[in-house]
């Protein structure tokens, strides 16, 4: 999986440094400080992916005392990922 994610980093650095738009196969999670799942159109906002967790808690503890104000606890395989709105 750490391979899939730098080579997608790669890929993505490169097409931003020549001006490329990059197309995702899954719109980023939207929402203002809740673990509900908005999607919305790609690009509108800038979401980066924080890490993964074993329960809803500890994803939401985290989130709940980021510094942004825009987060998301998505549900991945029987984990949570922490998303967070760097535009936030």
């Amino acid at each position: 999986m750490r391979t899939r994610l730098a080579l997608a980093g790669a890929a993505l650095g490169a097409a931003l440094l020549t001006g490329a738009s990059v197309a995702t196969a899954q719109a980023a999670p939207v929402s203002p400080g809740t673990s509900t799942t908005t999607a919305v159109a790609p690009g509108a906002y800038s979401w980066i992916y924080v890490g993964t967790y074993r329960t809803h808690k500890e994803c939401y503890n985290d989130g709940k005392n980021s510094v942004y104000s825009q987060w998301d606890c998505k549900p991945v395989n029987g984990k949570y990922q922490l998303w967070v709105n760097d535009a936030s």
